[in-house]
């Protein structure tokens, strides 16, 4: 069998789940709907949706938009189908993810969930659309072909980098169709063409390693707040050791921050930022912002200015450098080390596993406090409070919630494919 093939047999044959994971897959709804809410254009474009390390792919972003915009056509008509499809979507796009080498690409120009976008939705779709192991085999084909790292940057204040985004998970919903009226994609893409793909090199024992055994799906995170993943860690422990120690800001004479190479790549911005975008990435900033005004971090939208007296004053105090001994760890975590200096004293606090990372979780409460903070500038409270209830009670066999799908085509625009 090819490696697509054998890929598609595990997307047409993927059973009932236990319901521990299940569980899990309604948090990732609830959370990617709530960035979906707070996002506009885009649940990626928040920085506040799902995320999983080792293949620096953010899966709820394109898997839950397009599984929801399947349900209101029809497609995926009960719980049960549709958590079936969410789960074949986010464990394919993770894959590719891994396969590909996602930390290490990131910087070499290629966006990993971009790149893995069409392949996880395609997996998604072939569910919905209750293809065969064979058609769905020809549809992860066609959407491989789609695939392709390079898009447009995320800083230019106006940027069609969502627009693209959006457009590859509809390319893979899109092959999905095809395949099923007949036209699917050639099943040995990987072997014909070297494993690679757009000039990307994909590891075929990556991706299949495991699968069906081990669910990569359930070491993705979240983010409590709208943050560059590589900064979190960091950001985080500069929280808790004010708190615990009780720093007044004002005293503050040096901050420094530690983290691998490759994330320090990402966050180290000491420049005041002219961008949403930019706020969101600086380590320097969210730091600032951490001490300073901390409401701040869960406002997803930001706007100029950016930058007070106060806050330009503590971000110049913060210096971001490589931390060698943390290399250990990543890309399997994403660390983070802070030393705070105030005078005599010189205080250290390094973080692992923030707040929301799989191995130190949210839990049912964490996600429902996030959706309501994020939902509510959108819907009322009552609307909020009953699609909480909905999803939480849902079983297998329930339809899905009409008032989940309404909410969704009332906010989503005209959806993912046309």
């Amino acid at each position: 069998m090819t490696a697509l093939e054998v890929l598609a047999e595990f997307v047409h044959t993927v059973a009932e789940q236990p319901e521990e994971r299940l569980g899990r897959v309604k948090l990732h709804v609830l959370d990617t709907f709530g960035a979906m809410l707070a996002g506009g254009e885009s649940a990626r474009s928040t920085e506040i949706d799902d995320i999983h390390l080792s293949s620096c792919t953010t899966p709820g972003s394109a898997i839950v938009p397009a599984a929801l915009d399947l349900a209101a056509r029809g497609a995926l008509r009960t719980w049960g189908e549709f958590s079936t499809a969410v789960l074949a979507g986010y464990e394919v796009l993770i894959r590719l993810g891994v396969a590909i080498n996602g930390p290490v690409v990131l910087g070499e120009g290629i966006w990993p969930t971009y790149f893995s976008a069409p392949l996880g939705s395609a997996a998604a779709a072939s569910r919905a659309y209750g293809l065969s192991a064979a058609g769905t085999a020809g549809a992860l084909s066609t959407a491989l072909s789609f695939c392709t790292g390079t898009s447009m940057p995320a800083h230019p204040e106006k940027s069609s980098r969502w627009f693209v985004f959006e457009a590859a998970v509809g390319n893979g919903v899109s092959a999905a169709r095809a395949a099923r009226d007949g036209q699917p994609g050639s099943a040995d893409l990987l072997e014909r063409y070297g494993a690679r793909i757009a000039g990307v090199r994909i590891s075929k024992t990556r991706l299949l390693a495991g699968l069906g055994r081990r669910f990569w799906f359930d070491e993705t995170g979240f983010k409590a707040y709208a943050i560059a993943r590589q900064a979190l860690a960091a950001v985080e422990a500069a929280r808790e050791l004010a708190a615990a120690e009780s720093i007044d800001p004002s005293a503050i004479m040096e901050i420094r921050v530690g983290v691998p190479l490759p994330q320090l790549r990402i966050i180290d911005r000491p420049e005041a930022p002219q961008t949403r975008i930019a706020s969101i990435a600086s380590v320097q900033f969210q730091i600032a912002l951490a001490l300073l005004a901390p409401e701040r971090l869960l406002d997803v939208c930001r706007r100029p200015p950016f930058v007070d007296d106060r806050i330009g004053r503590l971000m110049a105090k913060v210096t971001a450098r490589h931390e060698p001994r943390l290399d250990q760890y990543y890309p399997a975590a994403w660390p983070g080390q802070v030393e705070i200096r105030t005078g005599r004293r010189r205080l250290r606090h390094t973080i692992l596993y923030p707040r929301g990372d799989a191995r130190n979780p949210f839990h049912w409460e964490d996600v429902v406090e996030k959706f309501q903070r994020l939902a509510q500038p959108k819907l009322d409270q009552q609307a909020v409070k009953g699609l909480i209830h909905e999803v939480r009670q849902l079983e297998p066999r329930d339809p899905l919630p009409p008032t989940l799908l309404r909410q969704f085509l009332a906010h989503a625009g005209k959806g993912v494919v046309e």
